[in-house]
């Protein structure tokens, strides 16, 4: 949890659903023991990102936490230094200096699956 967070609170409920995309570089990606997602300390160089977004062209990559300087949850300032944790992608996929372009993940139907019948 970042000192901003901790000052004037966190942002957990931003997500992607506000912002189409964004594209940032590479800084060092690291693995943690323990963890299935993949740690991603990047530059934003354009657009956004943010919680529950997508690499672009990658299925089954989500970004599951965001932080910057400026909080939790999303970063939109250019230039800003990010540390993104993303669920399925590896280490070895996003070397230093590459390029991440990443979108909008598709809202799944929040419809129910069942019934309950209370008597």
């Amino acid at each position: 949890m970042s000192l901003s967070s901790l000052t004037f609170g966190s942002s957990n409920s931003i997500n992607a659903s506000s912002y189409t995309g964004g594209k940032a570089k590479v800084v060092k990606s690291e693995k943690f023991v323990g963890m299935d997602a993949v740690c991603v300390i990047a530059r934003l160089i354009e657009g956004a990102v943010a919680k529950k977004m997508k690499i672009k062209g990658k299925s089954g990559s989500v970004i599951i936490s965001v932080e910057s300087k400026s909080g939790d949850g999303v970063c939109t300032k250019n230039g800003a230094q990010v540390v993104l944790m993303i669920e399925g992608i590896n280490k070895d996929d996003y070397p230093t200096g590459t390029e991440i372009c990443f979108e909008k993940c598709e809202i799944e139907s929040s419809k129910p699956k069942g019934r309950i019948i209370i008597a």
